[in-house]
């Protein structure tokens, strides 16, 4: 894995992350921020064929379409 990749699952990784927590502090379900889908949209991108996404891509990929973006984010 490249190093801009791995730089990208790191910053996917926070961000989904910060927003499960957001979430969780207000009792809601997650809804991803738009960094949070752009990351993940990147990484999937240009990830390998041979290789699985990882648990954070899946989740964020779960939801696309699923609600809104919120642009205000």
């Amino acid at each position: 894995m490249n190093e801009l990749i791995e730089a990208a699952m790191w910053a996917l990784q926070n961000f989904e992350a910060l927003d499960r927590a957001n979430a969780a502090i207000h009792c809601a379900p997650v809804r991803y921020s738009p960094i949070t889908f752009r990351l993940a949209d990147a990484l999937n991108a240009v990830w390998p064929e041979d290789e699985d996404i990882t648990e954070e891509m899946a989740r964020v990929r779960a939801h696309v379409g699923m609600y809104e973006q919120d642009p205000g984010r």
